[in-house]
C-alpha cells in the first residue's frame, strides 16, 4: 500500500498527504472540501488539548465553531477572499481558560471598592483605604480589600489602624480567603456589634485581652454581623461594573467560569448584554436546619429550571454555544488553615490541643448531601482541613444510592489524609484546587501543621498520579484571576514573595504545563455538560481560543511567567486584542 510521502506516476502525492491530515480532524462536521473558512490562524505553537491531536499549526474556524485543525499547508485550503487570517508567528495558542471557582462580581475589588491584595506593606494598605475615602462618594462604605496579614508581619490589623485613616465612614474589608474581615469602629458601633454580641457556628468575634472589646477582625459567620447592615449596590451598578469584570476576565483569556454568587446580574447579561463567558453556576446549598432543607432544594431546582429557560429564549446559545446554567449546589464544611478555622484530624502544631470546628457538623453534611443527591443535583463541598475532607467523601459515600449525572466535587481541599486520595478515585469525586493557595500557604501552613503533615497539602501530582480528576481556578477574589499566574504556580510551587528561600515547596508534588494547562480547560469542562462542546481546540467545538504573546518554552523554565494574553476569541469572535493589527483581513 502506498504510505504518504511515496511516489505514484513519478510525483510526489502531495494531495493526499494534506486531504488526509484534514479528514482526520474533519469527520465529525458536514462541510464541504476546501470551503472557506471565517477565521484562519497559522503558524500557531498550538496546544490542542484534545489528546487525539495534541499539537498543531493552525485552525480554521466557521459559524463559531472549529471546523478544521491540523498543519499550515492542510488549513490554508480553507483561506478565501473574506477569511480573517491571524499569523501567530510561532506563538502558543490555547484552548479558552474554564475558571474552576470564581466569585466574579460587579463589586470585584478590581473594578470597586479598594484593592489590597499582594501588598505587603500595611502602611501602603491605610494609604490606598485613605484614597479610597477620598474618591468615594459620602456615605458609601469601603469594601473589598483581600489584605494578607501573613505577607508582612503575620499579625492581624486592629480597628484603631482603620479609625486613623477612616473614622467618620464605616468600612469592612475582607481577607484574602474570605474567612475573615477587618472592620473599623464606625462599621462595628453601626452594626451594633460588641463582645457580648452572639455569633454564629463556626464564627467569632476576635477580643482584645487587654481592653475586652472586639479587635475589628471578625471570623467566618461572625462577618455576617456587619455584612447584612451594608446597603446594597445599586442594581446599575453592580451591572456596569460585572460588564467591566467580564472584559477584565477576557483580557486574561478566560471564557469559562464555575461560578458562585450573582446569578441575577449574569442572567441579565445573556439576557441583555453581550455574554463573553460562559458560566456553569453554583447555587448556594440550604444554610439552616436539615429539617428545612426539602423547600430549600425545591427552590433551587425551580431557578436551574427558570434559569434554562431565561437563557434559552434569548437564542444567543445557538450562535455563540452555552452561555449560562445553575450546574451544582456549593455547601461549606469549615474554615482555612490560616484562621486556625479549618478543621483537623489532629490538633494545629501552633495550637495545643485545637482542631477547628465544623460550620457543617458531619452528620448534618452527610444528610443534606443525600438530600441534593436524590434530587439530582450535584454537590461542591468547601472543605480545607483533612478532617474536613474526610467527611466530605463520607458525605458523598453515604449519597452513593442516589447516583447524580455529574460528578460531586471538594473545593480547595489544602490538606489531605493520604488514604483518602484512593476513595477519590473510587467515589468519582473531583479535587477542584487553586494553585496560588498553595503558593501563598509557603508562608503559614509548615507553622499550622507541623513538618510532617505539611507534604500532605496541596498534593496534586498524589490525585494525578491516582486518577483523580483535577480542575484547577482561581476563587477569585482570594488569589489572582489570571491563569497564566495560577499555572505557574502549579508548576513552579514557589511563593511569590520569597517563602521557603524562593525554593520549590514540596518540588514532588508539582504538575507539567500540559497538566496544569488540561486543568484550566478541558478539564473544568468535564464536570459540566458542556464537555464536547469547550474545553478543546477539537473540530466541532465552539471556537474558544487563546493566543499568547510568546512561545511556551520547552523544557519549561521561569521565562513561563513572562508569558501574557495577546488575544481571546469565544466562539470565533475577538472579545480581547493587545495587538489589533496583528490579524490581516
Amino acid at each position: 500500500m502506498c504510505q504518504l510521502g511515496c511516489t505514484v506516476g513519478g510525483g510526489k502525492v502531495k494531495a493526499m498527504k494534506y486531504i488526509l491530515s484534514v479528514l482526520v480532524v474533519l469527520l465529525p462536521v458536514t462541510l464541504s472540501a476546501w470551503a472557506d473558512a471565517e477565521l484562519v490562524l497559522l503558524n500557531g505553537d498550538i496546544h490542542t488539548v484534545d489528546p487525539a491531536t495534541p499539537r498543531a499549526e493552525a485552525l480554521a474556524v466557521t459559524q463559531g465553531r472549529f471546523v478544521a485543525v491540523g498543519s499550515n499547508e492542510a488549513i490554508s485550503h480553507y483561506i478565501g477572499a473574506s477569511t480573517r487570517v491571524i499569523d501567530a508567528a510561532g506563538r502558543t495558542v490555547t484552548p479558552g481558560f474554564i475558571d474552576g471557582h470564581s466569585h466574579v462580581r460587579g463589586t470585584s475589588p478590581a473594578v470597586y471598592g479598594v484593592d489590597l491584595s499582594y501588598v505587603v506593606d500595611k502602611g501602603e494598605w491605610l494609604e490606598r483605604i485613605a484614597e479610597a475615602d477620598q474618591r468615594m462618594p459620602a456615605g458609601e462604605w469601603i469594601t473589598g480589600g483581600w489584605w494578607d496579614h501573613t505577607l508582612s508581619d503575620g499579625q492581624f490589623p486592629n480597628r484603631e489602624m482603620l479609625d486613623r485613616v477612616v473614622s467618620e465612614r464605616p468600612v469592612l474589608l475582607n481577607h484574602i480567603d474570605g474567612h475573615y474581615s477587618w472592620a473599623n469602629t464606625r462599621a462595628l458601633t453601626m452594626a451594633g456589634v460588641n463582645q457580648d454580641t452572639p455569633v454564629p457556628p463556626g464564627g467569632k468575634i476576635m477580643i482584645d485581652l487587654n481592653s475586652g472589646e472586639p479587635t475589628g477582625i471578625l471570623l467566618e459567620g461572625a462577618q455576617d454581623l456587619v455584612r447584612r447592615v451594608i446597603p446594597e449596590v445599586s442594581e446599575d451598578r453592580r451591572r456596569r461594573g460585572l460588564a467591566d469584570m467580564q472584559q477584565y476576565a477576557n483580557r486574561l483569556g478566560i471564557t469559562g467560569l464555575h461560578q458562585m454568587g450573582a446569578r441575577e446580574d449574569y442572567l441579565f447579561v445573556v439576557e441583555h448584554g453581550d455574554p463573553t463567558i460562559r458560566v456553569w453556576y453554583g447555587e448556594f446549598g440550604p444554610t439552616g436546619s436539615t429539617a428545612d432543607d426539602g423547600q430549600e432544594i425545591d427552590d433551587i431546582l425551580n431557578i436551574r429550571s427558570a434559569s434554562a429557560a431565561r437563557v434559552a429564549a434569548t437564542g444567543k446559545e445557538s450562535r455563540s454555544g452555552p452561555l449560562f446554567s445553575v450546574g451544582y449546589v456549593k455547601l461549606t464544611s469549615d474554615g482555612v488553615l490560616s484562621a486556625h478555622t479549618a478543621v483537623l484530624e489532629a490538633p494545629y502544631h501552633d495550637r495545643e490541643g485545637w482542631t477547628g470546628d465544623y460550620i457543617i457538623a458531619p452528620g448534618d453534611l452527610a444528610v443534606r448531601v443525600k438530600k441534593l443527591a436524590a434530587a439530582g443535583l450535584p454537590v461542591a463541598i468547601h472543605a480545607i482541613g483533612d478532617a474536613a475532607v474526610h467527611s466530605a467523601l463520607d458525605a458523598f459515600e453515604a449519597a452513593l444510592d442516589h447516583p447524580v449525572a455529574l460528578p460531586h466535587r471538594v473545593e480547595h481541599m489544602e490538606i489531605v489524609l493520604p488514604g483518602d486520595i484512593e476513595r477519590f478515585r473510587a467515589l468519582g469525586v473531583v479535587a477542584s484546587m487553586q494553585p496560588n493557595h498553595a503558593t501563598n500557604a509557603i508562608g503559614y501552613v509548615p507553622d499550622r501543621v507541623g513538618p510532617v503533615r505539611e507534604a500532605h497539602a496541596y498534593v496534586w501530582r498524589s490525585l494525578l498520579d491516582a486518577g483523580v480528576p483535577l480542575v484547577f481556578g482561581a476563587d477569585y477574589a482570594t488569589s489572582p484571576l489570571s491563569p497564566l499566574v495560577q499555572m505557574a504556580d502549579a508548576m513552579f510551587r514557589q511563593s511569590p514573595f520569597g517563602y521557603h528561600d524562593g525554593q520549590s515547596w514540596h518540588p514532588e508534588q508539582a504538575v507539567t504545563f500540559a497538566e496544569a494547562l488540561h486543568a484550566y480547560t478541558q478539564a473544568g469542562a468535564n464536570v459540566t455538560s458542556w464537555r464536547d462542546a469547550i474545553g478543546s481546540i477539537t473540530v466541532g467545538k465552539w471556537a474558544d481560543f487563546v493566543l499568547l504573546d510568546g512561545t511556551v518554552p520547552e523544557p519549561m523554565s521561569a521565562a513561563f511567567r513572562n508569558l501574557s494574553v495577546s488575544a481571546t476569541y469565544f466562539a470565533g469572535r475577538e472579545v480581547y486584542a493587545q495587538n489589533p493589527a496583528q490579524a490581516s483581513p
